[in-house]
């Protein structure tokens, strides 16, 4: 019988297939495909680190038989180097096994063969400085060296290419205006693009552009409920053959995720490779514990997570000045530990889980906790983290990454946590419920 490999039903890197799931019922894949499908429309994908924002657009973009033509940016791009970096990576010899692919696509109104040439003929030979006989690296000398949208255009609109922008929120706020300004034109030619960021401030520049109005689509993406994380648990489980006990790895794995596919991935594959399988024949009978998960979890935090490390320690031991009475900063992190686990924690919350942790002697006081709070921002920023956010309207403190809020849970072994009641040991065990408030409730 054929052996499959856990690496390919379980995906800790690329596009995940087998274990490939929608959200709330494929909605977000119906929204992206139809501003695709419309043309000249702008798709803001943005969301949290990590909250699968790049599979989701590569499935759409693979579904209707097309290739992403990606711009990466940085705080270090202006616009002309923004629209050159896309012209860069055109690969024209890419392009023509796709249009010769029989899922690909090309207009009717177009002929020749694809290159420099063929673009500098459609945008007007004397608009790029095309003069007489020349060379096709010459051509693309000239186009590159004053690279705009238009240049970009007739690719998008000619051939099966989707032009995705990752990172937007990198850009310096001048560049993106620019930019969304710029975008008049894709409008002009019907050509739709997928923005990604990690924020919602793209949105707020491009509604102040009043001729974008209406041709933006805002798809945000949030921490995944643990009913969508469990279809990747048993998707995968179910391919493999594996039924023992699906129901309760399922629900303490999805439960104890944060929010993030990747984790249930890198859980889920761990939990073979730590019992050194890494093929397996289908219904080959192997069983799994609640013990299996809990080493599976804590594994992932400490190898792939092990970047949190310096960083706790940072904020852990705070600014070190003087002797403190109160090791604050460390208990405030140790909040976010205890169940049910949340990404933010009203300052109430805040104080009620201190208490739990803490005897009478190393409670810290009221006074304690606020200066921590209200110093946390300057902390931070003179060790260049940006891991915590205390709103002082809000009263509320938020964990922007939720790859550290794992960390902060798993970072221990259960059995090394030692709950003080029967009730919390059994809530530790049994009951990872997982509430995630958004920065705008």
């Amino acid at each position: 019988m054929t052996k499959i490999k856990i690496s390919e039903v379980f995906r800790t890197t690329g596009q995940p297939t087998i274990t490939y799931a929608k959200r709330e019922n494929g909605i977000n894949e119906l929204q992206i495909q139809s501003v695709l499908n419309s043309g000249g429309r702008l798709c803001l994908l943005t969301g949290p680190s990590k909250t699968g924002k790049t599979t989701l657009y590569k499935r759409v973009i693979q579904e209707i038989n097309k290739k992403p033509l990606t711009i990466r940016c940085d705080n270090q791009l202006d616009p002309e180097s923004f629209w050159k970096q896309a012209l860069e990576t055109i690969d024209f010899n890419r392009i023509s096994s796709i249009v010769n692919d029989k899922s690909g696509e090309i207009s009717g109104e177009i002929t020749g063969k694809f290159g420099w040439a063929w673009l500098a003929n459609l945008i007007g030979e004397t608009k790029v400085g095309v003069k007489g006989s020349m060379s096709e690296s010459e051509i693309r000398e000239k186009i590159l060296a004053k690279a705009s949208p238009q240049h970009l255009i007739p690719i998008l609109k000619f051939c099966p290419i989707v032009l995705v922008v990752e990172d937007f929120h990198y850009l310096t706020s001048e560049c993106q205006q620019t930019i969304f300004q710029q975008w008049k034109a894709f409008i002009d030619e019907e050509v739709s693009v997928i923005v990604v960021g990690t924020t919602h401030h793209a949105f707020d520049l491009a509604r102040a552009n009043k001729d974008l109005v209406g041709r933006i689509v805002h798809i945000e993406t949030k921490a995944w409920t643990p009913k969508d994380l469990s279809s990747i648990v048993n998707q995968g489980f179910e391919h493999l053959g594996i039924q023992d006990s699906l129901s309760t790895i399922s629900t303490t794995i999805s439960n104890s995720a944060v929010g993030l596919p990747i984790i249930v991935q890198d859980v889920c594959s761990t939990l073979f490779t730590q019992k050194g399988i890494f093929e397996i024949e289908k219904d080959s009978g192997i069983t799994f514990g609640k013990s299996d998960v809990f080493q599976a979890l804590h594994s992932v935090a400490l190898t792939s997570y092990s970047q949190h490390l310096t960083p706790y320690n940072r904020l852990a031991n705070g600014p070190r000045k003087k002797a403190r009475k109160y090791n604050t900063y460390e208990l405030i992190l140790m909040c976010f530990a205890k169940d049910p686990v949340m990404s933010s924690l009203d300052r109430h919350e805040i104080d009620k889980r201190l208490k739990e942790l803490s005897t009478k002697e190393t409670l810290p006081p009221a006074q304690s906790i606020n200066s921590t709070l209200n110093a946390l921002e300057n902390f931070q920023s003179s060790n260049k983290l940006e891991l915590l956010e205390w709103s002082l309207s809000d009263q509320k403190l938020y964990i922007l990454d939720l790859t550290f809020l794992f960390y902060l849970r798993w970072k221990e072994p259960v059995q090394h946590n030692k709950p003080q009641t029967l009730r919390e040991l059994f809530t530790t065990l049994f009951n990872f419920e997982i509430t995630f408030k958004s920065s705008s409730s």
